[in-house]
This record gives C-alpha cells, sequence and structure tokens, in this order.
C-alpha cells in the first residue's frame, strides 16, 4: 500500500508525499510536484537502511532551484543545441538555460517544476499531467502518464506513457543522484555499464554525431571499474565534461539491463534495466557544495545519475533514434532501478 500525505500546495494545487513500503525493507518517497523521487531508503547487507538518493526532506524545497534531485525532467531529457529545432516544417526556438547555448531537460519550464495529478492504487502511484500546447515552446498538447512502483523484491519501476494532439519532439527521464552507502564520495563504486560505444561531445557537451566506441578510453565500463579509477583521466571527452556525463549506446533492444553499481562498503547494489536506447552516465560533476537532507553534505562527484533517453539533440542528428512523437501515436518506455545485496 501507499500512504498519501498533503504537505502544502502550489499554484492553487495541493502538493502530497506519497509513501511506498516493500516487503524486502524497502521504502521509497514520492511528491506529485515535479514528479519527484524525494528519497529511496534501501537494506544494505546486514539488514540496516539507509537513504541512497540525494534530495531534500519537504516538497516544498524543491520550490527553489536545484540540480534537478529525482525529477521527471521533459519535454526533452538532457540537451538540444541552442534551444532551436524544426518539426513537421515549422522552426522552434526555445530560451537556453544553460551557458546561454543549450536547452537543458526541457528550459525553465520543465516538467520537474510542475505539480501532476496523483492517484494511489495498490502499490502504484499514477502521476499524470497536461501540457497545453505551446507550454515551455515546444509544440503541441501532450498528456503524459507515468506509473511508478515499488516492487515487493525492492525495484522501483517507472513506466511513461504520453501521446499529443499534433507531430511533436519528447524524451522524458527520471534525474534521480543515487549514492549507493548514503553518503559521501563515489570513487570507490564499482561500475558496470552494458555498452561499447558512446556519443562524444564537443565544447558545449552537444553530441557531435559521431558514436564511438569506448574501448580504450575512461569510457569502458564493459567490465567492472571503480569510478573514480580514470575520472581525472586527461582524453579529451573527460576533461570537456570534467568527469562521466555522456550518453551511453546500450547494446542490444527492448528491455534489458543498463548498468549495475555496487558500494563495497554496504554491500548494496543496484542495477538499471530499460527499453530506451540510450543512457547518461552523470557523475555529479557540478552540483554545488550544499545540505541535503538530514544534513548530509553533498557536492561534485557524490553520486551518479543513470538517466536512461533518447539520445541528446537528437532532433539535429538523423542518424540517432527519433525523437519525434507523432499524432495520436502513443510515447512509452520503461524503466527499472533494482535494488539488492551482496
Amino acid at each position: 500500500m501507499i500512504e498519501t500525505q498533503k504537505t502544502g500546495s502550489k499554484d492553487g494545487k495541493d502538493i502530497f508525499v506519497y509513501t511506498f513500503s516493500s516487503e524486502a525493507g524497502g521504502c521509497m518517497k514520492v511528491t506529485n510536484y515535479g514528479g519527484t523521487i524525494m528519497s529511496v531508503e534501501m537494506p544494505d547487507a546486514d539488514g540496516n537502511r539507509a537513504d541512497v538518493v540525494l534530495g531534500f526532506e519537504t516538497p516544498e524545497e524543491y520550490f527553489g532551484g536545484h540540480p534537478f534531485f529525482g525529477a521527471t525532467v521533459g519535454r526533452y531529457a538532457n540537451r538540444i543545441a541552442n534551444g532551436r529545432f524544426t518539426v513537421g516544417g515549422k522552426d522552434y526556438a526555445i530560451p537556453c538555460n544553460e551557458n546561454g547555448v543549450n536547452l537543458l531537460h526541457g528550459g525553465d519550464n520543465s516538467f520537474n517544476r510542475k505539480v501532476w495529478d496523483g492517484t494511489a492504487d495498490g502499490n502504484m502511484l499514477t502521476l499524470s499531467y497536461h501540457s497545453p500546447d505551446g507550454e515551455g515552446g515546444f509544440p503541441g498538447a501532450v498528456d503524459v502518464r507515468i506509473e511508478m512502483t515499488l516492487t515487493d523484491d525492492n525495484a522501483v519501476r517507472l513506466e511513461y506513457f504520453a501521446e499529443s494532439d499534433e507531430d511533436t519532439i519528447l524524451s522524458l527521464t527520471n534525474h534521480s543522484y543515487f549514492n549507493l552507502r548514503g553518503e559521501g564520495e563515489i570513487s570507490d563504486h564499482v561500475l558496470t555499464i552494458d555498452a561499447g560505444e558512446y556519443t562524444p561531445v564537443d565544447g558545449n557537451l552537444i553530441p557531435t554525431g559521431e558514436i564511438a566506441e569506448v574501448a580504450g578510453t575512461p569510457l569502458d565500463f564493459t567490465h567492472p571499474h571503480l569510478i573514480g579509477e580514470r575520472i581525472e583521466d586527461p582524453f579529451p571527452q573527460m576533461k570537456l565534461c570534467g568527469g562521466y556525463d555522456h550518453n551511453f549506446v546500450l547494446w542490444g533492444a527492448g528491455f534489458r539491463r543498463a548498468a549495475r553499481v555496487e558500494d563495497p562498503q554496504s554491500g548494496r547494489v543496484m542495477e538499471v534495466y530499460t527499453d530506451k536506447p540510450g543512457m547518461q552516465l552523470y557523475t555529479a560533476n557540478f552540483v554545488p557544495e550544499m545540505k541535503g537532507k538530514n544534513g548530509v553534505q553533498y557536492g561534485p562527484r557524490t553520486a551518479y545519475c543513470f538517466e536512461t533517453q533518447l539520445f541528446p539533440d537528437s532532433v539535429h542528428h538523423d542518424e540517432f533514434p527519433s525523437c519525434i512523437l507523432q499524432k495520436g501515436k502513443t510515447y512509452h518506455d520503461v524503466t527499472e532501478y533494482r535494488f539488492l545485496t551482496k
């Protein structure tokens, strides 16, 4: 079951916190403000729980600026060069919100700043949002639905659905920052990514259009590596991003494993499964020094994001999987974060 608690209101709409519990000892809190995952508490190898996502204690703390902690982002996850694109022969320009040159995660009017409608039924929370035509500068009226579940074996399942009344672009993801230890740097956490290629970026962190092999680079996680083992490598792509902030071209198709990360100290393990073609690994390189939940200190490289996604800037690259959602068609994808111990 899911417990529901009203905490306040914003823009004339009620704000709620939904608390999930699993038979395996997991607990998750979600707020309908921004479709935000506020906390995920998971047991370690000895049964001791810790909160393994970064964020704040109350929904109201998410109203201000923050680095998309736990947020549902859209209409377009990741970056679009110059905030400009063309759909159906019509040009669109959206004010850039990253260094004046990129549209990042849908801009300043992203889904993470909206109050969603929430309905809890059993162990599933359904969040829905109607995005009017032109909202945030994007074409088409889009209806989005997310079905969130914490399974009894401690998997956080996020299933996305959307439809538009005209052709548009759409790419949705969740921007949770994970730290399986609960706090501190993540340099000694062990990572595997099921991808042999990635999309290199230019100086503005926009894909060049190339799909490059990870072999022989610090981006090769086809076998387990410590996250901090090569994070300071002088490889040009690492220097551009100040660490890891790259889209990996996942092996295979359909619903399959994308990544596995282990914390050797706590014994916690997380595996990422998705049917999306790409996944952004981000090691919180630009997270400012700040206090989060329970007074925990956040900052650069204190967490990792696994943003399952369509490729960044794909609207400008015909060689990438298409981000066009056609009128009357249904957008659908699913991602799971499975928590284990070893």
